[in-house]
């Protein structure tokens, strides 16, 4: 399938209410969706074959609050908005979950625009922040090393994902992370660290999309807490 040309400068974060809790997880909820809608536009975006034209994910399947969540923006924003329209029910194992009621806030894409004060975002999934490699070095810094360390990486993943959605960004960057703790949880499957916490920024941010490693599984999703 032709990578979309459209872009439309919103997101939206679709919460699909259904009958039941869904306790699965993102990956396995991706799998239904590419299995019970194989023409649909939103089939390539989560299956990876767009990877080669974007590296960081227009669309992300999440499970917040024991709800499917459905996260586009930029390419990703009319496919998902088309795919609200579809989804009725779904299947795991044994289970079929009726989707009895959505909501599906909307945002203008302003990652080029200046926050006037420090916006305050909070991660309601893990922000898996450090790769193997990057774990090794963060437990070999000083604990106010460690927090310079965590500011920078969320300053570079910002301004990645901004490039990645053609954003200019003419002005600097400024995130102080406030973390629960300075101490990852590892990850034993990947040997990768988490945290949990929020961070201030000057860059105005959509609701629900994703930061750090793990984004494909839901992980590192930011709301804006209003101060």
């Amino acid at each position: 399938m032709a990578f979309p040309s459209q872009v439309t400068a919103r997101a939206i974060c679709v919460r699909f209410h259904t009958d039941h809790p869904v306790l699965t997880t993102p990956y396995r909820l991706k799998g239904i969706i590419i299995h019970d809608f194989p023409g649909h536009p939103i089939v390539p975006f989560i299956n990876g074959e767009y990877r080669g034209e974007m590296r960081y994910p227009r669309i992300q399947v999440k499970v917040l609050r024991k709800q499917l969540c459905i996260f586009g923006m930029g390419e990703g924003y009319d496919v998902v908005h088309s795919f609200r329209q579809q989804l009725e029910s779904f299947q795991i194992d044994d289970q079929i979950y009726k989707v009895e009621g959505m909501d599906a806030p909307e945002s203008e894409l302003q990652l080029d625009q200046y926050a006037d004060h420090f916006l305050l975002y909070k991660f309601i999934t893990p922000w898996v922040a450090l790769n193997p490699r990057s774990l090794a070095l963060y437990k070999s810094l000083l604990p106010n090393e460690r927090v310079v360390y965590l500011n920078r990486l969320v300053v570079q993943n910002l301004l990645f994902i901004a490039r990645d959605l053609k954003y200019d960004v003419g002005f600097n960057v400024s995130v102080k992370v406030k973390l629960q703790s300075l101490a990852p949880r590892v990850v034993e499957e990947r040997g990768s660290g988490s945290f949990k916490g929020s961070f201030t920024c000057n860059m105005i941010l959509p609701d629900y999309m994703g930061l750090g490693n793990g984004i494909t599984k839901g992980l590192g999703t930011i709301v804006q807490i209003q101060s």
